[in-house]
């Protein structure tokens, strides 16, 4: 082959050869082009995308809280507060810029510079960044439309607070850190001392965060603002050293136009019939209070232990060892996504538009913490809105928020507001007076009289109104919360009509009846007699109210054992003796348990006592032993409830067996009323028993004696009343100042009985339950029953009678 012809054929190899080197070297290139175009593509066009776009969530408006007539009782005021991070505030922000620029300018020639050098440098960008620094202040101040001057001071104010918690924190940690060293020996040396220098100087939390400088501004404002801390500026700054020639060149850098502004939904939460002043007619008081001159009592904190209160700081879940409480506890995120997860369509709701839960909890967000507010959370909170921006073409795409849902009550709140004056002590039913004959130590005359009282609708089960004395009002929370939570007798922050435990007394004998009618114990026509003490050769125990007051018996005053409806009209304890021993342990239990004792309603209020029977809850019949069972025949030893078991348990009683549980939310699901088979007959008779208790002289809850002179209690006889009257034993209350090992005696702060009333009233039947204690009240007709006439004057005046 000649030279000639080699010399192509090696050519075209070589060239081949490169050819293929080539393809070899772009293949790489050409596959990541096709990961990038193929396969990631459209996470980076999402990427770019984003880059392109700025979203920001804008506040919601929470539920109002309603009355059944329509009534706001509460609702949000809309307002934001516009807050600064604080290292723009004492000018930290300026600083650490003009740093970054400076570094920025000189490039890598930073590593090598002097402290003192760097500090030059830094010096010569630093006023550049307070010019705009400046300028951003005025521009705030501007749209938030208060003058510069005040802007500046709420801004000294705050650097003023936060230096100084910082500086005695610092105190408090050197102090500390210096007698753990002298507490281990360590020989304080230089070195030693400036590391508890650095330890104790560490910033403080409020040094990395926002601080409001202007409160509750209008939405206008506060959307103004929300625009503003989006909006960016190029900054000039001073020419930098050229690396190449030592010439200078100038250039500029974006900043936020306010740096750190911040701007929070802050909108108050109002009570508008929170405080009420109330005319209470006293024309139909007992005499020795009685007047014709009405009078305006200031009612505070109508509802508050219904509707609830607010908080600002958001829960997490805790563990039990984590807890301040020694108990776990769910956190508010925790509960919120339990909600979704358990309703789709409100999830669906929440995380439209962003991928993400509109109604998330946020850091200043204000959250239920008691009552409704808490317990409706997920329907009274709204979701936010979105706002979204194209820094490209400058759309700007808007998504209204989503307002929370309203919660209607079946609350009447002037109902409740005049129930609640008439509890007042300024009304002067609720204060010791010389008719209650008081026997109490703790009980002198005058003496305020705390309490509950429930008014409930009987077909519906519908609770009109539900008191609880004394109650307490927003700013009491605020300002004496620790005085409320300290308060042993008082309590003013608990709910008595749901929450505390009562012994319910004679108010039970009704049922007591039905119970034994029901299990066959006792014959509807039968009698009993009242022979002052239930056992022959024991007049010392189980003894008839009367035969410890009078030294005589029923028997003996009527000339004849007593019938049923007798026995509930005279509150006759040897007649529901005898039917507790027949009843025994288990027929005493049944019968209270199918009045709901030992249940919750779930109404949606927040916590609610069950009520308890016996001593042991694992134990057979609850540890009952007959003694107890005799006891709770009528209505005392090892049994509790509340004022409002007590309305819906005669609630039950005038629908005829019918249990119903109660209402308090509008459309809040409750189980479906069933029967409880009760004898016609003995409901007939226990309701006919009421009917004479309240209307015959002879009845505990007919008539008072005020100054030697009798009264009727229930004084308007267009209004037909069914009652019966309590007397129940209540627990001491004892403060013990230096504690039980301490050497100081316990000092009693309460003692005596707790005085109920429960009635029906109607016209021609039942159409209400009025529920009324009074904690160591003492007498239910001479203390509770006033009270309770008066309600129904009130219930006059508002339509219901």
């Amino acid at each position: 082959m000649s030279i000639k012809t080699l010399i192509p054929s090696m050519f075209h190899r070589r060239l081949l050869l490169v050819l293929c080197l080539m393809v070899a070297a772009f293949v790489p290139l050409g596959l990541q082009l096709a990961r990038l175009t193929l396969v990631k593509g459209p996470d980076l066009r999402q990427q770019a995308e984003s880059r392109l776009t700025r979203s920001w969530q804008t506040p919601t408006v929470r539920g109002s809280i309603v009355d059944r007539k329509g009534r706001i009782l509460a609702q949000d005021r809309p307002s934001y507060d516009i807050a600064v991070d604080y290292q723009v505030i004492n000018g930290d922000w300026a600083r650490e810029q003009a740093r970054v620029a400076a570094r920025r300018g000189v490039g890598s020639a930073w590593l090598s510079m002097s402290p003192e050098a760097r500090d030059e440098e830094v010096a010569r960008y630093l006023p550049a960044f307070q010019v705009h620094l400046d300028r951003a202040w005025d521009a705030l101040a501007a749209r938030c439309g208060v003058t510069r001057a005040s802007l500046d001071q709420a801004r000294d104010r705050t650097i003023q607070t936060v230096e100084a918690k910082a500086a005695h924190l610092a105190d408090a940690r050197r102090e500390r850190e210096l007698a753990n060293a002298k507490q281990r020996g360590t020989v304080l040396t230089e070195a030693s001392l400036r590391s508890i220098e650095r330890k104790a100087s560490q910033p403080i939390a409020e040094m990395r965060q926002p601080h409001v400088l202007v409160r509750r501004v209008s939405d206008d404002i506060g959307f103004a603002c929300q625009v503003l801390s989006g909006e960016e500026t190029d900054l000039e700054l001073p020419a930098a050293a050229d690396r190449l020639n030592d010439a200078r060149s100038a250039r500029t850098m974006t900043v936020d136009r306010v740096p750190g502004l911040v701007v929070r939904d802050s909108g108050d939460r109002e009570y508008p019939f929170e405080t009420l002043i109330v005319s209470v007619d006293r024309s139909s008081f007992p005499g020795a209070v009685r007047s014709e001159t009405p009078i305006d009592v200031t009612v505070k904190g109508v509802a508050s232990h219904l509707i609830g209160r607010m908080r600002d700081r958001i829960y997490g879940s805790a563990d039990a060892e984590d807890s301040p409480t020694g108990r776990a506890f769910v956190g508010d995120p925790e509960k919120r996504e339990e909600y979704l997860n358990s309703n789709p369509a409100a999830r669906a709701d929440a995380y439209a538009q962003l991928g993400v839960d509109r109604g998330s909890y946020r850091d200043g967000d204000r959250v239920g913490d008691a009552g409704i507010e808490l317990t409706q959370e997920n329907l009274l909170r709204g979701l936010r809105g979105v706002q979204t921006s194209r820094l490209d073409t400058g759309e700007k795409i808007t998504e209204a928020p989503v307002r929370g849902q309203d919660v209607h009550l079946t609350l009447d709140v002037m109902l409740q507001a005049r129930v609640q004056a008439l509890m007042t002590p300024e009304a002067g039913l609720a204060v010791v007076q010389p008719w209650h004959h008081q026997e109490s130590s703790t009980q002198p005359l005058g003496a305020p009289l705390y309490g509950a009282a429930v008014v409930m609708d009987i077909d519906t089960g519908d609770v009109l109104a539900m008191v609880s004395t004394p109650s307490y009002t927003q700013e009491d929370l605020l300002e004496h919360r620790d005085q409320l939570l300290a308060d042993k007798v008082a309590m003013p922050l608990l709910n008595r009509a749901t929450q505390k435990y009562y012994t319910p007394g004679s108010i039970v004998k009704p049922l007591m009846l039905c119970g034994a009618v029901q299990r066959h114990v006792f014959d509807i026509h039968d009698t009993i007699a009242c022979n002052g003490h239930l056992f022959e050769n024991q007049p010392n125990i189980f003894r008839c109210w009367i035969y410890k007051k009078f030294q005589t018996t029923h028997t003996a005053l009527y000339g004849h054992p007593l019938s049923p409806d007798e026995a509930i009209m005279c509150s006759c304890n040897i007649f529901f003796f005898t039917l507790g021993r027949r009843l025994g342990p288990e027929g005493v239990i049944s019968t209270y348990q199918e009045f709901g004792v030992g249940s919750t309603f779930d109404m949606g209020e927040g916590y609610e006592a069950p009520g308890a029977l016996g001593f042991d809850k694992n134990a057979k019949d609850y540890g009952i032993k007959l003694p107890d069972a005799i006891q709770m025949g009528i209505g005392q030893g090892p049994v509790t409830w509340t004022p409002l078991h007590a309305a819906n348990a005669y609630a039950t009683l005038a629908r005829r067996g019918i249990w119903q549980s109660p209402r308090l939310i509008t459309g809040r699901p409750r189980p479906e009323p069933h029967d409880l088979g009760l004898d016609p007959a003995a409901v007939d008779v226990a309701i006919h028993g009421l009917e004479r208790s309240a209307n015959e002289h002879e009845g505990t809850g007919n008539h008072i004696v005020v100054d030697g002179v009798e009264e009727p209690i229930f004084t308007d006889k267009s209004v037909d009343v069914w009652g019966k009257t309590g007397t129940a034993a209540a627990p001491k209350i004892y403060n013990d100042p230096d504690g039980k090992d301490g050497p100081a005696p316990p000092e009693l702060l309460e003692e005596g009985d707790h005085s109920w009333f429960v009635v029906m009233v109607g016209h021609g039947a039942p159409k209400y339950i009025i529920s009324c204690v009074i904690d160591y009240g003492g007498s239910g007709g001479k203390v509770s029953g006033p009270i309770v006439n008066q309600i129904i004057h009130a219930m006059q005046l508002e339509g219901y009678l």
